[in-house]
């Protein structure tokens, strides 16, 4: 039972179909997926051209157990995508790094209906900490191994992974770097 205060919830950012802020409502309002929100994602490489995934824990209401971006969070009331991945990365690997907007979409589905901003950074996976309360697990994964996966099982994938990797395979997005 939660016994906090409407006072004391999670503020998160309401937005309408064109992603132009309404308001703030607490966390467990967009639990239905009637109202819209904004969610920040990071893309984490390495040199060896993999991307860091990370399972989303059981408890989590939005696709629970399912594989994603590196970080993912919702923006907070007050709060741009950009201080949501930088609040969120420090929470993931408690440190601060240097990342680049790559691109901004939106996912609507039953559940989770949101404009998601995803972010892209590159580290030496020796020189990053995993912080196992963040993630249930993490995977370092070839880049072109999941790019097959989205397309033959991408039922082990949460749904806004799939979209939005989808839009950098066919973009291209990670040829350059």
């Amino acid at each position: 039972m939660n016994l906090k205060s409407k006072s004391l919830e999670e503020l998160l950012t309401q937005v309408d179909e064109k992603d132009n802020v309404i308001g703030a409502r607490p966390r467990n309002e967009f639990d239905d997926g009637k109202l819209i929100h904004r969610s920040s994602y990071l893309l984490l490489l390495n040199s060896q051209d993999e991307i860091l995934l990370q399972q989303r824990p059981l408890s989590k209401k939005w696709h629970p157990d399912k594989w994603t971006f590196s970080v993912t969070g919702s923006v907070l009331a007050n709060e741009t995508y950009r201080e949501c991945i930088q609040r969120e990365i420090k929470k993931a690997f408690e440190k601060e790094m240097d990342f680049k907007e790559l691109f901004k979409y939106h996912h609507f589905d039953e559940v989770d209906k949101a404009f998601k901003t995803v972010f892209l950074a590159t580290v030496d996976q020796d020189d990053i900490f995993l912080n196992r309360n963040y993630g249930v697990d993490y995977a370092w994964t070839n880049i072109n191994k999941v790019k097959e996966e989205i397309n033959g099982n991408p039922e082990k994938y949460a749904p806004p992974f799939v979209t939005g990797m989808k839009i950098v395979f066919k973009k291209n997005l990670l040829e350059h770097l």
